[in-house]
């Protein structure tokens, strides 16, 4: 039975064993009471409140992005087409050197202002989504309103053409055709390349990163390079184009010479400044999957924001010592082109760095989708979009497919538009509505400074630099209304098509809202609801039901709300005491209960292994059927599970170290053996780290030092002694189960000290189970794996609970085997 839900509640320990988690999260809301307060009665399949977005949640496929990939994710993103494309557009709309440089610093300082907001909403709420989340969290009235934009926002606006243009048109530039004569095949080059990435992304995460990561160094050695080649042609006087020389003003006055000191053609070259840096927040799309992610977001994204600005700097002044400002004003999107050519010859200028820019492109345009994947698999789980179980889910790839498939449909009309001068025209497009949710994030975080300070902030943004970028942002969505001097009305209405294009956009989204989640319930007489349900790789989501409406998993399924037992922290923060092999007193202590569902997961039993959630349900039909005699079992049942462990995991060597066999204490049977244990109802691992390592030297002293070179794995071989329906096995799906959640307690024996590990609760937990388990139904247990790049899972926690549809079944009767497995590799 369950110990009673309140704070005090005390549980058997387990008798088994489990080094130091790393640091955990620091961005965990500071009292989580209310989480165990709620009753069984108002739980839900899945813990899917918008309070949780204080809490980190692991990615079904795990974190795989350290601070080097968080850092290029950026990076690669802030460096994608528009240095190299943009300082052409800037120059000719602003009419000076001096304006054009003063720009970029300006567009520095006010994306150090966005940025600070980012950065302290993605330390307090660290979870993919970006805005989505921010916005949500902090604008929960109208109900759905700001989900319902962000959804519209991501399927119209979430697309990336531009540099899949600039990619297009640099590669035929290299290649010696003009792209103004032949659009069709810039735009079947742009095509292309989102289509691989596409599939990519979409078929092979890990390759996918490795690429994006080697491409994002490589444009900022490009950018390096030639800054270090204008220099040179400086230094020299090396003029590679006969005629061509520096004109780069000698003058204070010319510099300046031509400004145009309008607020409306400045704001417009500030969208593109803006669009040059953005991408400073991007990593905040994909937290799920970054390792430690508040440090590494303040970390890289600071570190990345530093480097872009002294870059760009460089590189504007580079091509304005290399190229006449009036080739630079009508150069279009091809100024570093133009910078490569009189710098290097028409020969080797025209055709292979164009390339490298190209290439440049193809990293932006790599980050970008593999970003905004995450954040439409974000907006698909919160059920604003059709198909959402496959828009959300992982399958069948490991990757978000489906995310990559809304971000594709979009990016490729846009790209095939035909339309005269679009690159410009879809970097206006995409900045304007922006400034729109900037305002709402800015807004949003001053109040939420207000109305909730019990929020945990490890990050805490300027606030002169809030209001800074609010006034900003106000003043450039009125800018496009100013008029120009001279200009007409007609000329005027053309000019400001952008704006309203976005306006638009926003507007669809408040009529969509309001005809989904107003109209339509009031004119069919019900209202929405939130329900959560799991899908089959593990990955949360929210569905909308209306009152009344059963929300059940797939048939056939015994999904289970209950309460698992967790570590109650210690009121002066100490660490748990250790628990004595030789008292069993020790083995009682306060637990924290947590409501939870644990997912049937029959029929779908082969969707989970060993080294992507940590356990595994193997079939296999033991010839001991009993289980009452010791040494039988040693004698016979250790053969066939050393021989069970080898065909499912393929391992070289297994030394099974002990078993325990779980009755009630009612059952006599064996009274002669070791006393009876019955289910442990408290949420652990059976050894740490550390007491994993050390369990090869215990067991096996003269061969550790060689066995401990190659991978070595603690696997838990749980079967059921008679089909279960009472007191079943809970197992944790171990990518939601950070190592931040984990505890070391003490175990101690009278000749060695060993350590399991108890854990914290966390609601984003997810927890599974095999209904009605059978004695040929075996559950894998992984405990521990020496393996730690990255790729599997390395332990799972496991626990006993009550189903209460079956407390009047038959005591629980199981036995389980731990053994040490080899491999011959890493």
């Amino acid at each position: 039975m369950s110990s009673p839900a309140g704070s005090g509640a005390s549980t058997p320990l387990l008798s088994s064993e489990t080094a130091s988690p790393p640091p955990g999260y620091q961005s965990i809301r500071k009292s989580s009471d209310s989480i165990a307060s709620e009753s069984v009665a108002d739980a839900v399949e899945v813990h899917r409140s918008i309070e949780d977005d204080v809490l980190p949640e692991t990615a079904v496929v795990g974190r795989n992005l350290g601070w080097s990939s968080a850092f290029v994710i950026i990076i690669s993103r802030v460096i994608g087409s528009g240095i190299f494309a943009t300082p052409g557009a800037i120059t000719s709309s602003v009419g000076s050197i001096g304006l054009s440089l003063l720009l970029w610093v300006a567009g520095a300082l006010i994306s150090w202002c966005g940025l600070a907001i980012s950065l302290e909403y993605g330390c307090m709420l660290p979870r993919s989504g970006g805005e989505k989340v921010y916005l949500e969290f902090t604008y929960r009235r109208p109900r759905f309103l700001a989900s319902t934009l962000m959804a519209v926002q991501a399927i119209v606006l979430g697309f990336t053409a531009s540099n899949c243009i600039v990619f297009g048109e640099y590669v035929l530039f290299a290649l010696g055709k003009t792209p103004q004569d032949h659009k069709l095949d810039v735009r079947l080059l742009a095509v292309g390349l989102m289509t691989v990435i596409t599939i990519i992304h979409g078929c092979f995460l890990k390759t996918g990163i490795a690429i994006q990561n080697a491409l994002g160094w490589v444009k900022i050695l490009l950018v390096v390079f030639m800054i270090l080649a204008s220099a040179v042609v400086v230094a020299t006087g090396y003029q590679a184009t006969p005629g061509s020389g520096t004109v780069f003003p000698r003058t204070w006055d010319g510099i300046w010479e031509g400004s145009v000191w309008n607020w409306g053609v400045i704001s417009t070259a500030l969208f593109k400044v803006f669009y040059s840096y953005a991408g400073l927040q991007n990593v905040n799309n994909v937290l799920n999957e970054v390792r430690d992610p508040v440090r590494t977001l303040k970390s890289a994204a600071t570190t990345a924001l530093v480097a872009s600005c002294i870059l760009y700097f460089l590189i504007n002044v580079a091509y304005f010592l290399v190229v006449p400002l009036d080739e630079i004003k009508h150069s279009g999107e091809l100024i570093a082109a133009l910078f490569f050519e009189r710098t290097f010859g028409s020969e080797f200028g025209a055709v292979f760095l164009p390339l490298a820019v190209a290439v440049s492109a193809v990293g932006n345009v790599m980050v970008v989708t593999f970003s905004l994947a995450r954040l439409n698999q974000e907006i698909a789980r919160q059920g604003f979009l059709p198909f959402s179980d496959f828009l959300s889910s992982t399958r069948p790839f490991g990757a978000p497919l489906g995310g990559l498939i809304v971000h594709y449909i979009p990016s490729a009309i846009v790209i095939c538009v035909p339309a005269d001068n679009i690159y410009s025209f879809i970097l206006d497009v995409e900045a304007y509505p922006g400034q729109f949710f900037a305002l709402a994030t800015s807004f949003g975080l001053i109040w939420l400074r207000w109305k909730r300070p019990d929020l945990k902030r490890p990050y805490k943004a300027f606030l002169p630099a809030v209001w800074l970028r609010i006034v900003l942002s106000l003043a450039l969505v009125a800018a496009p209304f100013v008029p120009r001097q001279g200009e007409d009305a007609g000329a005027h209405l053309f000019r400001v098509t952008y704006a309203l294009v976005g306006i638009s956009v926003i507007l669809f989204g408040v009529l969509y809202w309001l005809f989904l989640a107003i109209l339509l319930p009031r004119w069919g007489g019900y209202k929405l609801e939130e329900t959560a349900d799991v899908l089959k790789d593990g990955t949360t989501v929210t569905k909308f039901t209306r009152p009344g409406q059963p929300h059940a998993g797939p048939e056939g399924k015994h999904h289970v709300n209950t309460v698992l037992n967790y570590y109650l922290e210690a009121e002066d923060g100490s660490p748990p005491p250790p628990t004595y092999v030789d008292q069993p007193q020790t083995y009682f202590r306060p637990t924290k209960p947590l409501n939870v569902t644990v997912h049937d997961v029959t029929g779908d039993e082969a969707n989970y292994n060993l080294d992507n959630h940590g356990f595994q349900i193997y079939k296999h039909e033991s010839r001991e059927k009993e289980f009452v005699d010791d040494e039988k079992i040693k004698a016979e049942y250790y053969p066939e599970t050393e021989q069970l462990l080898k065909d499912a995991t393929g391992a070289s060597r297994i030394f099974i170290f002990d078993h325990t066999i779980r009755r009630q204490q009612k059952d006599r049977r064996a009274s002669d053996g070791p006393p009876l244990r019955g289910p442990v109802e408290r949420v652990h691992i059976d050894q740490s780290y550390e007491a994993s390592l050390s369990r090869v030297a215990h067991h096996l002293p003269d061969e550790a030092e060689e066995l401990l070179k190659n991978r070595v794995q603690i696997i838990n071989v749980w079967r059921p002694i008679k089909q279960i329906f009472r007191s079943p096995l809970a197992v944790a799906s171990a990518p939601s189960v950070p190592d931040s959640d984990l505890v070391p307690v003490a175990l101690i024996y009278p000749n060695r000290r060993g350590e399991t590990y108890t854990v914290r609760p966390n609601p984003q937990h997810k927890w599974f189970f095999k209904y009605a388990q059978r004695p040929d139904e075996v559950t894998l247990i992984k405990c521990f794996d020496s393996r730690d790049d990255g790729s599997v899972a390395r332990r799972v926690p496991h626990s006993a609970f009550v189903d209460p549809a079956e407390e009047d079944k038959e005591p629980r009767e199981s036995i389980e085997v731990r053994a040490l497995v080899f491999y011959d590799s890493k």
